[in-house]
């Protein structure tokens, strides 16, 4: 449930504002999809992954405030675009500011409001989604902030406005879908496509993951072997096999003969080197073994893909 009550005594830096407004900005935009419309909905199979259930636009939101004592019943990404607020997760505060996103996890107490000397333009989102969890695990922490690269932050901009104008045709299942693929893709450029976020703001899962991959192509045409990539995450062959499979849907070594294959399909592309040369760079000695391997897994030929015409 969403309070105003009075706020607890705060810092002059970051004091809450006073009136406190939950929303009424000029030129706002927002729209909240019925609940019961949307459990009906949700049943789609691209409603299923992510799901958005709120969405709005506050720019210069001046004294905006929300309380929730005992946290929403969706997720939470806020992206400043302007000025900056404050945010409080479980008790720990932080300072959003233009350029910056944050994401508050369900079912946590937070409070957030503008800064009065400079009132944030946000764009926020509320979202469900079987999901989620993957994009959670790519944010600094609950209700931390995370930095957005200017070209992430247009892009994210335009979908939301896109998102925005297609829940203002109303409620239609395709509108919905619409949204939701939306969300999907706001989610991905900020938190996967972003070059302001780290990689070590995500968790030990994924930033080891990309690292592994990362290590794989760094290594493309040397004879690596399960045991090297074990050591290099720092676990068991066992244990890697079964941690790479769980993060990705396939064997290490699958997923590296996978990236020697796209290395070879861009040098046939780009360059004129010989069959041979181009087997040789992606880490096979025996140019037929390399045709084979390539064959099964393009399904022509090393020569027959060059002689393609693509574009």
């Amino acid at each position: 449930m969403d309070t105003i009550s009075t706020a607890r005594e705060l810092p002059n830096r970051g004091q809450v504002p006073n009136p406190k407004l939950r929303e009424g900005f000029a030129g706002q935009d927002m729209y909240v999809i019925p609940r019961p419309l949307l459990a009906e909905a949700r049943v789609h199979p691209l409603l299923r992954s992510i799901c958005p259930t709120d969405v709005g636009w506050y720019p210069k939101a001046r004294y905006h405030f929300r309380d929730r004592p005992t946290g929403a019943q969706e997720d939470h990404l806020m992206l400043c675009v302007g000025g900056r607020g404050y945010v409080e997760v479980d008790g720990h505060r932080n300072e959003l500011q233009s350029g910056q996103l944050l994401i508050i996890p369900r079912h946590r107490r937070h409070t957030y409001w503008a800064a009065d000397d400079a009132p944030w333009s946000i764009y926020w989102m509320h979202f469900v989604g079987d999901d989620v969890g993957y994009y959670l695990e790519r944010t600094p922490g609950p209700g931390k902030p995370a930095g957005v690269a200017r070209a992430a932050e247009r892009e994210a901009v335009w979908l939301f406005r896109g998102t925005l104008s297609a829940l203002n045709s109303g409620y239609a299942l395709s509108n919905l879908i619409y949204a939701a693929q939306s969300a999907s893709h706001i989610l991905s450029l900020l938190l996967y496509r972003n070059s302001a976020l780290p990689l070590r703001a995500s968790q030990a899962g994924p930033s080891r993951l990309e690292s592994t991959i990362e290590f794989m192509l760094e290594h493309l045409a040397e004879p690596l072997h399960l045991r090297d990539l074990a050591a290099h995450a720092g676990c068991s062959v066992s244990q890697f096999i079964d941690w790479f499979r769980n993060q990705t849907g396939q064997t290490p070594m699958a997923h590296f003969t996978q990236l020697r294959i796209r290395a070879a399909c861009r040098l046939l592309d780009l360059t004129t080197r010989s069959v041979k040369a181009i087997a040789i760079e992606t880490g096979y000695a025996d140019p037929y073994y390399f045709s084979r391997v390539f064959t099964k897994g393009m399904g022509v030929s090393p020569t027959r893909y060059r002689a393609i015409h693509k574009g």
